[in-house]
């Protein structure tokens, strides 16, 4: 009986040893398979036709998510069709050296949508287009591309002191925009002993396998006998679409704001440093007041970390085509900000005037067209050559 016994729990556990064996060996394989996906789930056959992943994206181990390395999509909307192409830094452009080489003065541009080029081309996007600008005054400008879609301003700071500083930036060139304050409503942390984020998770926005941006509560998909139909052929179905989609959203995350605000209770009043994390984190779902604050906090965050290392930092603040800031205080004062330190802060909000709206933006998705990143760039080279700390224009 004890032998037979013996034999069972060996047989039981050689099973059982086979079956995590088994159990790895096919988590390695899907693992390995979900990894090749994006890579090949830029375009698909729908009907006879092309249709379109825009799948960029990658999840990031301390960043909201970040862009993939060496990767090709197609991003088309009612506005535009362009290409996407990143490096192996993961930054989007053409190759890069981690190591600055010798010669290279390197500006190292971080931010949103505006910086990245949404529905522009790479070589169409502010960053290469400022080198371009550049390039007559200072021989060898570089324009790093750090823009991601989505970002704000924690991203930028983590960014910077986990990947960016390391690339050997002789000025950094933040973009924040109008909504960067309230995109912070969105965020989970795990912050430091300054409340400084050490990791970020959105709790809005998550990358799928295949590279993509969903929302986690989903959008409407308007799907309907036909519909396959008129998104092959539609502009007008296409831009109606684009605005519902918009519309969804907006109401979506205006009630979570409602109902979160409401739970949250009234902002903290004590000076940011001196809060509990858990504090800064109900601080940020009470409203754009100590959403302002806290995106100030990491605004100055950043200053030092540049100041410490002696690397420039200057700001090129975008208004939207359909300014908020008349009507979001949080986005009036950043405008108010950047008035107070002219060579520090450029605003974009005194580069167009109304009438060169169509021209500058697209008329459905609202990112600058191809001329206007051009008149973007040429002012702000313009802006950096007459800044005597830089002394572009004496090299």
């Amino acid at each position: 009986m004890h032998l037979q016994g013996g034999s069972s729990l060996r047989r039981l556990g050689g099973n059982l040893l086979l079956l995590l064996v088994s159990l790895a060996l096919s988590a390695a394989a899907a693992e390995l398979f979900f990894r090749t996906l994006p890579a090949r789930s830029g375009v698909k056959q729908d009907e006879g036709e092309l249709k379109y992943r825009f799948n960029p994206y990658r999840p990031d181990p301390v960043l909201s998510y970040a862009l993939r390395e060496n990767a090709s999509a197609v991003h088309h909307e009612t506005d535009f069709e362009v290409v996407v192409r990143t490096n192996a830094l993961g930054l989007r452009g053409g190759p890069a050296s981690p190591e600055k080489p010798e010669g290279i003065y390197r500006i190292l541009v971080i931010g949103d949508s505006f910086a990245f080029g949404f529905g522009v081309e790479n070589d169409e996007a502010l960053p290469p287009q400022l080198a371009a600008e550049l390039s007559h005054l200072r021989p060898g400008a570089e324009a790093l591309n750090a823009g991601v879609p989505g970002w704000s301003a924690d991203d930028y700071y983590l960014f910077l002191e986990t990947r960016g500083f390391e690339l050997e930036p002789d000025l950094v060139l933040l973009v924040p925009t109008e909504n960067d304050p309230g995109d912070l409503f969105w965020k989970d942390f795990e912050l430091d002993s300054e409340n400084l984020p050490t990791r970020i998770r959105s709790t809005r926005r998550v990358i799928d396998h295949r590279g993509r941006m969903r929302y986690r509560d989903g959008v409407p998909s308007f799907e309907f006998p036909g519909s396959a139909w008129l998104e092959g052929r539609s502009h007008l179905w296409n831009a109606i679409r684009f605005r519902l989609t918009e519309l969804w959203v907006r109401v979506s995350q205006a009630h979570d704001r409602r109902r979160l605000r409401r739970e949250a209770g009234d902002p903290p009043e004590r000076a940011i440093a001196a809060l509990q994390p858990d504090e800064v984190q109900r601080g940020l779902l009470t409203g754009s007041a100590f959403q302002l604050r806290y995106h100030r906090y990491l605004m100055d965050a950043i200053r030092r970390s540049c100041e410490r290392r002696g690397i420039p930092l200057r700001t090129l603040l975008v208004a939207f085509r359909d300014s908020e800031s008349a009507a979001d205080p949080a986005a009036r004062a950043l405008h108010e900000d950047c008035a107070r330190t002219p060579r520090l802060c450029l605003d974009t909000r005194d580069l167009f005037s109304p009438d060169e709206s169509d021209q500058v933006f697209f008329p459905s998705d609202g990112h600058w067209t191809p001329i206007g990143h051009r008149r973007v760039a040429k002012a702000v080279a313009d802006w950096l050559a007459d800044d005597p700390e830089l002394a572009l224009a004496g090299e």
